[in-house]
């Protein structure tokens, strides 16, 4: 998993773990949006960290692969992880989290 992000070009910092860091720059709402699209579409669940414990304008995502995991699962993660960062570049977090934030306004 390691490998294939790093290859895909994912800054994952100097782990010496499992525990996979994967870097992205983002807003929060983006990283919100970006979290509960891997989820939905790509059935990937992973924890996020976010300003204040990072810097502003950074996303971390934290992937823990367990011995379960098939090579497929890894090449599917992958595969997500490619099209997050693609809709995150194109702006397709912001648009999604800025129509939600209009809708709960709407809805107060």
């Amino acid at each position: 998993l390691q490998n294939g992000l790093k290859e895909r070009g994912f800054d994952i910092g100097t782990t010496q773990s499992c525990v996979t860091p994967v870097y992205l720059k983002g807003s929060i709402p983006e990283a919100m949006a970006l979290v509960k699209d891997l989820r939905e579409s790509h059935g990937i669940f992973c924890s996020i960290v976010v300003y204040p414990v990072i810097p502003k304008g950074l996303i971390l995502l934290r992937l823990i692969p367990t011995a379960s995991h098939t090579l497929e699962d890894v090449a599917e993660t992958l595969d997500a992880f490619s099209s997050i960062r693609s809709r995150l570049e194109n702006g397709t977090y912001k648009r999604l989290s800025e129509a939600l934030m209009q809708q709960a306004v709407a809805q107060e």
